[in-house]
């Protein structure tokens, strides 16, 4: 995480239309969930996108943008950047099942673009206890 400068937050766009992030935003600035091991010490450019819809192959064309702005506006590159997709993906949760393209998304992002990637944003207190009585799958 030392060498990480730029988070991108990829958070499902169906949930989003009802869903203001709020939860993800605050596991990042609390550093908790799946930004636990960030730290506290230092600043990290953050941005929030959603994948676009399904089949999410948006996320390709919106990450390519950000590898070459970044690059030319700010000279960052992209061994800086991770990718963190939102528990609304990846999870069984209030807003439904983890996403069918989870793994579509996946080669995208690590093979297609090759950016490091991390699973989960929030963790639901709600959720992992559904987890635990099997209402909820992963």
């Amino acid at each position: 995480m030392r060498e990480k400068e730029y988070i991108v937050v990829v958070q499902c766009h169906i949930a989003m239309e009802r869903c203001s992030g709020y939860f993800c935003e605050k596991a990042f600035h609390e550093r908790t969930g799946g930004f636990k091991g960030y730290s506290k010490e230092r600043s990290y450019r953050i941005l929030y996108l959603t994948c676009g819809g399904c089949c999410g192959m948006a996320v390709h064309r919106k990450l390519q943008d950000l590898i070459k702005m970044a690059k030319s506006e700010e000279k960052i590159e992209k061994h800086r950047i991770i990718v963190h997709l939102a528990t609304c993906i990846t999870k069984d949760s209030y807003h439904g099942p983890p996403c069918p393209h989870l793994d579509y998304l996946k080669i995208m992002i690590q093979e297609k673009l090759g950016l490091d990637l991390r699973e989960d944003t929030t963790i639901s207190k709600t959720a992992e206890s559904r987890r635990k009585n099997g209402i909820y799958k992963s």
